[in-house]
């Protein structure tokens, strides 16, 4: 009787395996919850794991040559058809068949794919709370899970958790666009700020977000002043936990201090304000606005190359309730909503420089001209990027002077005037009269001409150093006692589940794009319709560009080896400004 019983379930078992795929999918993803795998996740992450797994076995690196960018592909200026985000964000994101290169058909399998997308978020959010025993490896246990799909890291931090390392972290690392400066009770300090965070209510099991760090002058760690900690209340008064180094609790407010700034930057500055925003609305109003045979549609090619894709992907699967967004952070869902709202006042780029200080500041170079001489703030992060942006600014200038007869050219062009005032428009942050208002009245040609360089280059800043600074957090959230995106109450490192989870959103951004330097587009240059009004031909600016390039890369390298010979706190490496690193447009 028992035999047959037995014989009876495995051939039953049998023909749900052979005859239902979809049934062996699942109880072998039910295995990984088992001996040696161990990874106790929903069906959601597991699906999206072989998803991207699938995606990154099976394509190919693009470059920026002919191959991957053939001007035949070059969709006319047209309306985009898109898709509405979710959150109240006011924010639409064209459809991955909009996209003018790699494959946009609207085939079976792609129209499959898509309804797939948009209705995996159906499936509800579990939490697991197991946590990480003492001494178990939380790199280990991501890199046995998620090796095969996590991304590369190229930046080296062989000290996590000392307060030097939580220096390196705020002034060369993930905080070093945050930083700020203020002054208490005649005492200045540098602060980057995450405390915007703790008012946000999270899911039952999960502890707050919050935490903001003083350093003094000499780039000493002082204090971490957390509300995040003290119980949530609605009346305006909300407390504080204030720890100061070797106090008890100082590595819990490090820890927490570090999650929650991962958090601020992927969601405000990452997903809102580089995709969401910059990329998003600028490709937007370059392939609206502009025709496919413009000098400056065919210059922004690479800068916007995929960016339809990406963003279309990043909406379906990021940033919609449901989503990886929501199951990687703490937030609750209507809190999450509050912070999305809240995301156009929480980034640092310059819109946030009040009008009494001639903001909001959309010139890169200016800003950080700013920083230093308005805000003290003098870093070698900004030191970097100013220098970066100066080679952008060169080559955009030397580029248009190919083109434009004159700078009043540059100004009448009704075409680049579209651009920039639909992006303009559909920017939160900004208006277009913000910007340039204060040319009307005046002769303004050079200074709204001046205005359009600083936005192109400001746009190509942001998807390539700002994109690496707030997107490439890889090498950050792969240790969850480092950062992680939510834990429980008294830890000081993430679950298990929101390791994993992190991981896998870290997963998508191994989907890698052009790379800035080496590669060569100038086959979409078209030719100027007569004798170069510059100096210089179109392929002679980009190599000059490249050359540029080159040789920041080779100074930033200089800077990184000489590292250990530097007095403190100038003795770290910065990588993400460094060319080699840097891809021409956003990956997710």
């Amino acid at each position: 009787m028992v035999g047959a019983l037995l014989l009876m379930g495995v051939t039953m078992l049998l023909y749900l395996c052979c005859s239902c795929p979809g049934f062996t999918f699942y109880v072998y993803t039910r295995m990984w919850s088992c001996a040696p795998w161990r990874w106790n996740t929903n069906f959601y992450e597991r699906f999206m794991f072989f998803y991207y797994q699938n995606r990154l076995l099976t394509r190919e690196r693009p470059d920026a040559g002919p191959e991957f960018m053939p001007v035949s592909d070059i969709r006319p200026k047209e309306e985009l058809v898109k898709y509405v985000v979710p959150y109240a964000l006011n924010i639409h994101v064209p459809m991955k068949q909009t996209e003018e290169f790699g494959s946009n058909s609207n085939s079976l399998k792609t129209v499959l794919l898509r309804l797939l997308e948009e209705n995996l978020a159906e499936l509800p959010i579990t939490d697991n709370f197991d946590c990480f025993a003492e001494g178990e490896d939380p790199v280990q246990f991501v890199a046995n899970q998620l090796g095969s799909v996590y991304p590369s890291i190229y930046q080296v931090w062989d000290d996590k958790q000392s307060d030097m390392a939580l220096t390196r972290f705020c002034l060369y690392g993930l905080g070093a666009h945050r930083l700020e400066m203020e002054e208490l009770e005649g005492t200045r300090y540098y602060v980057v700020r995450t405390n915007a965070l703790a008012s946000l209510p999270v899911r039952d099991g999960f502890e707050r977000y919050g935490g903001d760090a003083y350093f003094d002058l000499s780039w000493r760690p002082v204090k971490i002043v957390d509300e995040g900690l003290a119980p949530l209340r609605c009346d305006g008064h909300q407390e504080s936990v204030k720890t100061r180094p070797g106090e008890q609790g100082w590595n819990r407010a490090k820890f927490r201090f570090r999650s929650s700034l991962s958090v601020l930057v992927t969601l405000a500055d990452h997903l809102y304000g580089i995709h969401m925003q910059a990329a998003n609305l600028f490709v937007t109003a370059l392939r609206e606005k502009v025709s496919a045979d413009h000098p400056l549609r065919r210059f922004m090619i690479p800068f916007t190359y995929m960016t339809v894709t990406v963003n279309s992907e990043a909406r379906n699967n990021i940033v919609r309730p449901g989503t990886m967004a929501p199951r990687c952070f703490g937030f609750t869902d209507d809190s999450l909503h509050l912070a999305f709202a809240a995301a156009p006042k929480l980034i640092k780029s310059g819109s946030e420089v009040g009008p009494e200080d001639g903001g909001p500041i959309m010139d890169r170079i200016e800003y950080i001209k700013y920083l230093r001489e308005k805000k003290g703030i003098d870093t070698e992060y900004n030191r970097q990027c100013l220098e970066f942006a100066l080679i952008l600014e060169k080559f955009v200038v030397d580029y248009m002077a190919c083109y434009y007869p004159s700078h009043a050219d540059v100004v009448r062009d009704p075409e680049l005037l579209a651009l920039l005032q639909q992006f303009l428009h559909q920017l939160h942050s900004v208006t277009y009269g913000q910007v340039f208002q204060a040319t009307v009245g005046q002769d303004s040609v050079e200074a709204i001409y001046k205005r359009i360089v600083a936005l192109l280059v400001n746009i190509m800043f942001m998807v390539t150093v700002g994109h690496e600074q707030v997107g490439a957090i890889e090498v950050y959230v792969q240790d969850a006692s480092w950062c992680a995106f939510r834990w429980v109450p008294g830890a000081t490192a993430g679950t298990k589940q929101a390791a994993t989870s992190t991981a896998l959103l870290m997963s998508f951004t191994s989907l890698q794009m052009p790379k800035l330097l080496g590669d060569d587009w100038t086959h979409l240059f078209p030719k100027p319709s007569g004798p170069s009004h510059g100096a210089k031909s179109p392929e002679e600016c980009f190599r000059i560009f490249q050359e540029e390039l080159q040789a920041i890369s080779k100074k930033c390298d200089a800077y990184n080896d000489a590292a250990a010979s530097r007095p403190f706190p100038e003795c770290f490496p910065l990588y993400v400004v460094n060319p080699k690193h840097l891809e021409t447009s956003i990956s997710v």
